[in-house]
């Protein structure tokens, strides 16, 4: 159901914003988009990198310590 005020009350105007203000917000929510899909990459990469360590016979403890050394530890050029 829709948000309803009770009656007799008029809601808030909202803050109108600066076409610069209006650019901040937009260049932040960018940012953090961007943030949220190299984390899901980095984890997506991990998990598959996981997975074929498993399948190449190694234990799950090491095969967690080679993906994650390999995934998370390595240094952009």
């Amino acid at each position: 159901m829709p948000k309803v005020n009770p009656l007799g009350v008029k809601p808030l105007p909202k803050k109108i914003l600066t076409k610069f203000e209006k650019a901040e917000l937009r260049a932040k929510t960018m940012l953090e988009n961007e943030k949220k899909a190299q984390e899901a990459d980095l984890k997506k990469r991990y998990e598959q990198c996981l997975e074929s360590k498993l399948l190449k016979g190694h234990s799950q403890e090491l095969a967690e310590k080679m993906a994650k050394e390999l995934i998370y530890n390595q240094q952009v050029v």
